[in-house]
């Protein structure tokens, strides 16, 4: 009788944390680069019969629920708005995919300024992080609604609310599912990060407390405070999708405004375009006049400072190393995450097992990971390289991976019929069939990893623009932080609009 996937991944698991026990205990893997897996348990055990610990525990968890309650249940909202909305859609879809490139972490002196140096700051950053992961879920979850759906609604005379709750709904549930659990990881990684490098208190302080003492066994006992929090949260998410009957599909083929087409002509494009800059502006504008320089920089102030920026040779050095890293960092990422999921769609047993822990890995709050980056990388361009591609090798993995899985048996069959070989099979039937996705998943690995790069350069690195950002969040140079985060934002949106209309123009076909 053969094993379950679930035996065959609960025996690999369990096989894995005997062999580093193992290693640990024999010396191979030093102890100030790992602990023993029985030496985090036994802390973790220690730590909380503390009070103190419990403090920190209960504010970070109270402030991961505010952040994706908000999230989720405004990201679907926005979403159904920008459903409705094609025109708004399409100007705002370059701003939506190059999201997750820029680093949130500039904005909290704004946010303090308007709501004070307390848990209010920490959710705003959280919610912030999470926000549009639900947005592009609920696009693409209504984007694939079949319209005979709507159309047998019509037909029983189902009125719009009728028609949403009984067919649209149900029909976008996978995908709303699948947005929920990116907002339970993007939550978690946007408070737990704030509480990194802004906090007093809370889990991720106490992460950093920790290494900063090279106190390296209390800091993987929280490390595994965090991993169990995040398995509890998914699995409870995944129970009661079970118990709405509804299955996640394709779940990482996140994309946007794949319906809309291009009749429009380029001026009115050209337009919406302008009509959304100029919105931002104002609005950056009014904050300016609301908080400050203090807090946030005006456009012009900012502008100033960027050409300031750009007329001395060391932050071109500081330019250089964050593209050298970010570039070798999406090859590892793209060509990476390709080949994995490549071999577990072709695999059927292979990715039954190993992809629901790609899933888990993606939840996990990575900038919990950058103590174990240093230990292992030490501080330089090793470790912001390998934090940019753990990044995006996931969602490169998973994209990849159910694109495969998602190809026309018929298709299959065919090739079968025409007796092709392996190779030629490859070539004339999978090739075709998955470069959309994969355009896709290259699109959202590279907004994904140049964030990696960026945090790692705000942690583990002396140089690049991450290294600047920090510099000015330690002497509150807000003009500095704003400038380069604001270059940072023109180009992910620069390379993203190309990306996305390579992306829309393959799925048109």
């Amino acid at each position: 009788m053969r094993a379950s996937s679930t035996t065959i991944r609960t025996a690999l698991l369990v096989s894995a944390v005997l062999l580093l026990e193992a290693l640990c205990r024999a010396g191979v893997i030093s102890p100030l680069q790992l602990t023993a897996p029985s030496k985090m348990v036994t802390t973790l055990i220690g730590l909380m019969g503390e009070a103190q610990f419990w403090g920190h525990a209960i504010k970070t968890v109270r402030n991961i629920f505010v952040a994706i309650v908000l999230a989720a249940v405004l990201g679907f909202l926005i979403g159904l708005l920008l459903y409705r909305l094609p025109r708004l859609r399409r100007a705002t879809e370059p701003i939506i995919a190059s999201y997750y490139a820029l680093p949130f972490f500039v904005l909290y002196p704004l946010a303090i300024v308007i709501v004070g140096m307390n848990d209010i700051s920490i959710v705003i950053m959280g919610f912030a992080y999470a926000l549009v992961a639900m947005i592009t879920n609920t696009l693409s979850g209504l984007d694939r609604i079949p319209p005979v759906l709507s159309k047998t609604g019509r037909s029983f005379r189902m009125g719009r609310l009728q028609t949403a709750v009984l067919i649209q709904l149900p029909a976008a549930a996978p995908y709303l599912f699948t947005g929920l659990k990116l907002v339970l990881g993007y939550g978690m990684a946007g408070v737990i990060g704030s509480e990194f490098i802004l906090s007093t208190s809370g889990i991720g302080y106490s992460i950093a407390f920790a290494y900063e003492g090279f106190e390296s066994e209390r800091m993987y006992g929280l490390l595994l405070f965090v991993i169990l929090m995040v398995t509890i949260l998914l699995t409870g998410v995944q129970i009661f999708e079970k118990r709405s009957q509804f299955t996640a599909g394709a779940s990482w083929n996140v994309s946007t405004a794949r319906k809309i087409t291009g009749d429009e002509s380029l001026v009115t494009r050209v337009g919406e375009v302008a009509l959304v800059v100029v919105c931002f502006f104002a609005i950056w504008q009014g904050l300016h006049y609301v908080v400050g320089s203090e807090a946030l920089t005006s456009p012009m102030e900012t502008w100033d400072r960027a050409r300031t920026l750009f007329a001395t040779e060391s932050f071109w050095g500081h330019v250089s190393e964050t593209l050298r890293a970010l570039g070798i960092a999406l090859i590892i990422a793209i060509f990476g995450g390709a080949a994995i999921g490549m071999f577990l769609g072709f695999n059927r047993r292979a990715g039954e097992i190993f992809a629901p822990m790609f899933v888990a890995l993606q939840s996990t709050p990575k900038v919990t990971l950058y103590p174990v980056m240093l230990l292992f990388f030490g501080l330089g361009f090793a470790a912001k390289v390998a934090f940019g591609a753990i990044h995006g090798i996931i969602p490169m993995t998973l994209i990849t991976y159910n694109a495969t899985r998602s190809i026309n048996p018929t298709l299959i069959r065919t090739a079968k019929g025409m007796r092709l070989s392996l190779p030629q099979t490859f070539l004339t039937i999978f090739v075709p069939a998955t470069i959309p996705e994969l355009v896709t998943a290259t699109r959202l690995s590279f907004s994904i990893t140049f964030l990696g790069v960026m945090i790692g350069e705000m942690f583990a690195s002396v140089r690049g623009l991450g290294h600047l950002i920090m510099g000015g969040i330690e002497v509150n140079d807000v003009s500095m932080m704003i400038s380069i985060t604001v270059l940072i934002g023109v180009f992910a949106i620069s390379i993203n609009g190309l990306l996305l209309s390579l992306d829309n123009r393959l799925h048109r076909r």
